[in-house]
């Protein structure tokens, strides 16, 4: 017997197409090459920037010394000189020059290709201490400064007559120059001439102001209401500082002064 025939099912055949490659952009050689001579002349200009010996500082101009020993500044900044200007860090050199007692500030700057230059702020005193043949510059806060053995003649002079030794780069621990401080520190709030402080050897404060007037505040304590009464008795009677020879607020409750002598 014959097996009968199945009919083969329906196939769909289907063409497989073939990718056509698409055209590949030719390389623009010239803009590569283009490319190549600018990192090349980049990498020269920075090799050259860092290793040539015209790029090394040769000189370091410094403003603003008064009280800075110049010796010493100079000697900081030839630090510098001999090395590379853009590598040099001048965090360094800048921390440096902080460390001197009479810098405030200090700015430092390139002037390519082999120069650099720093502009120094000094501190400035607000009195000159005057102590075992010395001087020395104070501030407000009482940070002492500078050494020096003349004293300037536009700030109040605080005289101690017991040896008291600042000590530069430190604030002042005495209480004397404390109160003293205190005293300059009045004076310039109420707008009070004053010329000299004197500080003896019980503790005793006088002020002397012009016309050789002087103002005695006996201890350093009540140092405010002292100087407020100062301030009143100036402001009520002007002509006190020609007339009289002094007066005596070492006693707040009795202030007293006392006429020239005629």
């Amino acid at each position: 017997m014959s097996r009968p025939v199945k009919p083969e099912p329906n196939v769909r055949r289907t063409r497989i197409k073939r990718r056509v490659p698409r055209n590949r952009r030719r390389p623009n050689y010239l803009l590569l090459f283009s490319l190549f001579l600018i990192a090349s002349a980049t990498f020269g200009s920075a090799t050259w920037l860092l290793t040539s010996p015209r790029m090394n500082v040769t000189s370091v101009e410094i403003k603003g010394l008064e009280l800075t020993n110049p010796g010493v500044a100079e000697k900081l900044a030839s630090k510098a000189v001999g090395r590379n200007i853009i590598l040099l860090r001048k965090k360094t050199i800048l921390s440096q020059f902080a460390q001197i007692s009479e810098v405030k500030t200090v700015k430092m700057g390139r002037k390519y290709p082999n120069k650099l230059w720093l502009h120094v702020t000094e501190r400035r005193p607000c009195a000159v201490i005057a102590s075992g043949g010395c001087c020395y510059l104070v501030q407000r806060d009482g940070f002492v400064f500078h050494k020096t053995s003349v004293a300037p003649n536009d700030i109040p002079l605080i005289k101690i007559a017991n040896a008291v030794q600042p000590a530069p780069g430190k604030c002042a621990e005495s209480q004397a120059i404390k109160a003293a401080l205190h005293i300059v520190a009045l004076a310039r709030k109420y707008d009070t001439e004053l010329h000299k402080i004197t500080i003896d050897r019980t503790g005793d404060i006088c002020l002397n102001m012009s016309s050789d007037f002087c103002v005695k505040l006996g201890q350093p304590d009540d140092i405010a209401l002292k100087m407020s009464l100062l301030r009143h008795a100036l402001l009520e009677r002007p002509s006190i500082v020609r007339e009289g020879a002094y007066i005596d607020l070492s006693c707040p409750s009795a202030p007293v002064w006392k006429p020239k002598a005629a």
